[in-house]
């Protein structure tokens, strides 16, 4: 990048810097605003919140919050972390590493009655299997979002494109280890799922929409602007109320790419769709997504079908089943399978079967949890030395967040 330009780090680095200055001018004069001091917290208040131990601990990161104040509503630290151990045993091989799946910290912060949030986090590579130990990986979240009203919120900046079900929700929830290969083919066969550009999404009754578009060049920060763009819309209708459910939500997603030679993101589809519906209701959910994205140029179609039943067998252990096939048009067309699995190679096919059984048992609901479970991956019809894949993954893990 041409020095003479401005470093988006750096500018991120002298907003955090500004905001906590802001933070502590305006834990010092708490007192002033309209608040009483009773309503303020926060680490640099000396007030916690909560009732139980874990309340208190992780309240620890919120460092100033007050909805009284009308500059500074909250500032919060924050972090995650995800240490897996994962053992494959296929036709192609064997392998087994105790990595740091996630290390990551940030800020996230609201200003002006909660109009604004500014987010900013880091994300580390430190033990991943045959990668570089590197303490500055890249910015994933580093964005700027205004929020009008529910009907109305614009972000702008570097964040996670939300298609098809596992992108509904971070990583921090989801109650699976990985997500499926249909969003392998859509974002991680580059390694790029944070993505820089600007969204309009919001709620106007039960209907829910998204538009936005994306640069399709990225980098550690925001990347640069000449890869072409990508447009996402989504439309959702919540069918809760509907239903007498906890939760019943329909979503139709829409991807459309432009590439061209620079692009390194978004670069394996045209166009692909998205329509999932997830339902909760007492301990039982069900989650049923169905997929289709067209290759570019010889990489054809692939369509995608998964079915996940979970039941909450207390109120801390819950039991996670997922079902996935995968077509493709062309013999090679499914190209990729999971990060563990990918430790052996890259593998080719038409047709994959994959089943997931998984429990996870939730200490500190999902800001703190411990999981385990065994996937089934039967890939075939390729062709070539790389074609066909046949094995199980076993996978035990600790995933926590604040």
């Amino acid at each position: 990048m041409n020095s003479s330009k401005s470093n988006p780090i750096r500018l991120s680095r002298h907003a955090i810097l500004a905001a906590c200055v802001c933070g502590v001018a305006a834990t010092s004069s708490a007192s002033a605003q309209s608040a009483s001091p009773a309503e303020a917290s926060g680490l640099l208040l000396g007030k916690f919140t909560g009732e139980s131990a874990f309340d208190q601990a992780w309240s620890a990161a919120t460092l100033y919050k007050n909805n009284g104040n009308p500059i500074l509503e909250e500032f919060n630290l924050t972090g995650r972390g995800q240490f897996d151990y994962f053992k494959v045993d296929a036709n192609k091989g064997q392998n087994d590493f105790l990595e740091i799946r996630r290390l990551r910290m940030g800020v996230d912060t609201f200003w002006a009655d909660r109009f604004i949030e500014v987010k900013a986090t880091l994300d580390t590579a430190l033990h991943n299997y045959n990668a570089p130990e590197v303490f500055y990986n890249r910015m994933t979240d580093l964005f700027v979002n205004f929020h009008f009203n529910d009907a109305l919120n614009l972000r702008l900046g570097k964040f996670e494109p939300h298609f098809g079900y596992e992108r509904e929700f971070s990583d921090n929830t989801q109650v699976f280890f990985e997500r499926s290969f249909f969003d392998e083919q859509i974002f991680n066969n580059t390694g790029n799922d944070y993505v820089t550009g600007t969204s309009l999404s919001g709620k106007i009754g039960k209907w829910g929409y998204q538009a936005a578009v994306f640069s399709d060049h990225v980098g550690q920060e925001f990347g640069h602007f000449n890869g072409g763009e990508s447009y996402l819309a989504e439309v959702s209708y919540d069918f809760a109320e509907n239903l007498h459910a906890d939760k019943a939500l329909w979503v139709l997603d829409y991807l459309h790419t432009e590439n061209n030679a620079y692009s390194n993101v978004f670069n394996t589809m045209e166009n692909a769709f998205a329509t999932y519906f997830d339902f909760h209701t007492g301990k039982f959910g069900l989650v049923t997504q169905l997929g289709y994205g067209d290759g570019i140029e010889s990489k054809g179609g692939v369509f995608q079908w998964m079915l996940m039943p979970t039941y909450l067998i207390t109120k801390q252990l819950e039991l996670v089943t997922r079902y996935q096939l995968g077509l493709a048009a062309h013999a090679n067309g499914i190209t990729t399978l999971n990060r563990q699995e990918k430790t052996l190679g890259k593998f080719t096919g038409d047709t994959d079967n994959a089943v997931y059984v998984g429990l996870n048992y939730y200490v500190y609901g999902q800001k703190l949890k411990l999981m385990a479970g065994e996937q089934f991956d039967k890939l075939t019809g390729g062709t070539g030395a790389k074609a066909g894949y046949d094995g199980w993954t076993t996978l035990v893990g600790l995933r926590m967040f604040f």
